[in-house]
């Protein structure tokens, strides 16, 4: 009776702590830059030259999967031991937004007119903010820059949006607007932070603090 009491006040335990880990919503930042980053390398890139095409090998004998280990006296309690003591990856993150077809759509806009865009940036006209969305520098007296501005800027939210949704979905919480506004801001700033890192010398960028300079 007292090892079964004990077995149950265990059980509660790691049930507790668990919960504890689910409800409580964090930005993971560097795993999400780096889920970013890799997205970007695969995307803003023009595609790679074709390889050529190598002869397959012949199939391999069929390896004889290696026996499960027996489970002890809690091996079944072992997945909400891992949702008690889990972490987010940048694969995970990865997965999760690669799996968004609004940002991958969004992503494809945005290399179709890079060029336009980086030809404001180089001429000083618009800036890297650190919202993550561009600003204007100077004044936009060609309709056409106001619009080239203003659709990149709309497509950057959706993929700061699509980031935040990325890292709730990986945490296993519900994408819901409550949760959203606790890790939107982080997503801007994330974001921000890799076009500042990704930013060519003589390019204005924001600062955290909120002052600009030229990279």
């Amino acid at each position: 009776m007292i090892r079964r009491t004990a077995l149950l006040l265990f059980v509660a335990t790691l049930a507790v702590a668990c919960i504890h880990v689910v409800v409580n919503v964090y930005f993971p930042e560097a795993e999400a830059k780096g889920a970013l980053a890799t997205l970007e390398d695969e995307l803003l890139r023009p595609a790679p030259k074709k390889a050529p095409e190598v002869p397959a090998e012949p199939p391999r004998p069929q390896e004889q999967p290696a026996p499960k280990p027996q489970a002890g006296a809690f091996g079944w309690f072992r997945p909400s031991i891992a949702c008690a003591a889990g972490s987010i990856s940048e694969e995970q993150i990865y997965s999760q937004i690669k799996s968004m077809p609004q940002v991958l759509a969004a992503y494809q806009r945005m290399a179709s007119r890079l060029h336009r865009v980086d030809a404001l940036r180089a001429a000083g006209l618009v800036g890297e903010g650190r919202d993550g969305l561009l600003q204007a520098r100077a004044t936009l007296s060609d309709r056409r820059d106001q619009r080239t501005m203003e659709d990149e800027n709309a497509d950057r939210t959706t993929v700061i949006r699509g980031l935040a949704q990325a890292t709730l979905a990986a945490q296993g919480q519900p994408v819901a607007e409550e949760n959203l506004s606790k890790v939107l801001p982080d997503a801007g700033s994330t974001f921000a932070a890799l076009r500042r890192e990704k930013a060519q010398s003589g390019w204005w960028i924001q600062l955290p603090d909120g002052s600009w300079k030229k990279k």
